[in-house]
């Protein structure tokens, strides 16, 4: 009996010396910025003229200048009549898809002036683009 009251006293004061009260540091953080404490601070749209707003303008509309576009070429293609690509610069990487089921693209670089044959025989020709165009 003895020793069940001292095993019990023993535990009380383990558990006594475990429950000492802990530091807690509270640090708040900010969610959102508010504007009465930070001020407004204007959309990029407002802000931008000219050719930059025209580009944001784009991208809102879905149009974004460096996303891979989409040429369909026509079902035959010359020399004297090629598929027209435009170009910004003076050559451009473009691909060609030369069978329908294909899972291949042939990939190839053409530059402005006289116009290219790929491998499926189609022809493409690099010509300016729009230089307002974004």
């Amino acid at each position: 009996m003895a020793q069940i009251s001292v095993r019990t006293l023993l535990n009380g004061i383990a558990k006594s010396r475990l429950k000492l009260p802990a530091c807690s540091r509270t640090q708040s953080y900010a969610t959102e910025a508010s504007p009465e404490d930070y001020g407004y601070y204007p959309d990029p749209l407002e802000a931008a003229t000219g050719r930059e707003k025209k580009m944001l303008l784009a991208r809102l509309a879905g149009d974004d200048r460096y996303e891979p576009k989409v040429y369909y070429r026509a079902e035959t293609s010359t020399r004297e009549k090629p598929n027209l690509v435009p170009a910004h610069f003076n050559e451009r990487i473009i691909g060609c898809m030369c069978e329908p089921d294909s899972g291949h693209v042939n990939f190839m670089i053409i530059r402005k002036g006289p116009p290219k044959r790929c491998e499926c025989g189609h022809w493409f020709k690099a010509i300016d683009a729009d230089p307002e165009s974004v």
